[in-house]
């Protein structure tokens, strides 16, 4: 069987690291279980350190968490009754988006003798949920509800990765709408925009919070310059080793034939874990198109290889995964059977069923 290994320590050492780092509050964003760790593992984890605020984007990524003594905060909008009426039961604290929502929530809360917190989200470019940053009285009436208790407001990052300078745009936009509040008599409560990209630059994007996720497992898309420690490995059972001849099949559809006499280990991983899963392509921009192009062209030069690991031997995969078993050449490693194989597979393709193991 397969299971994914977590090692509890690089996830403190990468959470304190960046609550240095940023100098301000840390949100741990435990959306997609966890960017594929587990977010309830994670979740305990962090409880542990003393974490009083974590994020989630779902509200059925936020009930398995809930009631838990630590703030948990829905970042995507919901709407109607009985979303709300979940929010108000199970003490959620929410994001609100439009006017009309903040209304509906504010007269739920009332009626139920509670108060709702809320973080108001703006929306300087990602296009999904929140207020724009020119709706300024909108923004300012939901201050007002009775019901309420607005404990955040915040904005998020669209391309903090790609360094073209959008990031410090919405930054400004953010900042401007926040002094028009200012200017209005409102206090500010916490101000958060920065994702992991955005918070690894710190300085004027820190704010009163940063939200982090893939900063936390130190699996981030650009560098870092921080010695953020990648925490997750997947692991399988070495089921079978047979030494097979010259000319043997491999798997369905006979796409691969041993060229020689080859010790075949035979893995408890594949596709329905995870293992070996391309990621959808992003097609929607010529430079995309063209890169895509390039690298399917490099594969008709030279065809990549993917390797497991056995006490610190890399073996090579041979043919292509199977829906729950995969092959590997092991004829360099003696005593290969019922050892087990390290995979460097990201965590968030690796599928929920597999069992999250923390170390």
């Amino acid at each position: 069987m397969a299971q994914l290994i977590v090692q509890k320590q690089d996830i403190i050492d990468n959470y304190r690291l960046l609550k240095e780092h940023c100098g301000v509050p840390l949100i741990p964003v435990l959306k997609a279980n966890g960017y594929g760790l587990g977010a309830q593992g994670l979740f305990a984890i962090l409880k542990e350190e003393g974490c009083p605020l974590v994020a989630v984007s779902r509200l059925e990524e936020a009930l398995p968490l809930c009631g838990q003594g630590v703030e948990v905060l829905i970042l995507s909008c919901g709407s109607g009754d009985d979303y709300i009426k979940t929010l108000l039961e199970k003490e959620l604290t929410c994001a609100v988006g439009d006017l009309a929502f903040a209304t509906a929530l504010s007269e739920a809360a009332q009626g139920a003798g509670k108060k709702a917190r809320v973080h108001i989200k703006i929306d300087t470019g990602m296009g999904r949920f929140g207020f724009l940053p020119h709706a300024v009285e909108e923004i300012a009436a939901v201050f007002a509800l009775e019901g309420l208790e607005v404990a955040g407001i915040f904005s998020h990052c669209y391309a903090a990765f790609l360094g073209d300078g959008s990031a410090k745009v919405q930054l400004a936009q953010f900042n401007q709408l926040i002094d028009q509040l200012k200017e209005k008599g409102i206090a500010m409560p916490m101000r958060h925009i920065a994702n992991s990209c955005a918070a690894i630059k710190g300085g004027d994007f820190a704010l009163d919070g940063v939200r982090i996720g893939s900063a936390l497992t130190g699996r981030l898309p650009i560098p870092s310059g921080l010695p953020l420690k990648r925490a997750g490995r997947l692991e399988a059972e070495v089921l079978s080793v047979r030494t097979l001849p010259a000319g043997s099949n491999i798997g369905y559809g006979a796409v691969y034939k041993l060229k020689k006499e080859t010790k075949v280990a035979v893995v408890a991983i594949g596709s329905a874990d995870g293992f070996y899963q391309s990621e959808r392509r992003d097609l929607f921009r010529l430079l995309d198109i063209c890169r895509y192009l390039f690298h399917d062209f490099k594969l008709l030069l030279k065809k990549p290889v993917v390797y497991g690991e056995i006490e610190g031997k890399r073996v090579p995969m041979i043919g292509r995964p199977a829906t729950t078993h995969s092959f590997f050449d092991v004829s360099g490693v003696e005593d290969a059977l019922g050892k087990k194989m390290i995979l460097n597979v990201p965590p968030l393709q690796v599928d929920g069923s597999v069992e999250r193991i923390y170390e």
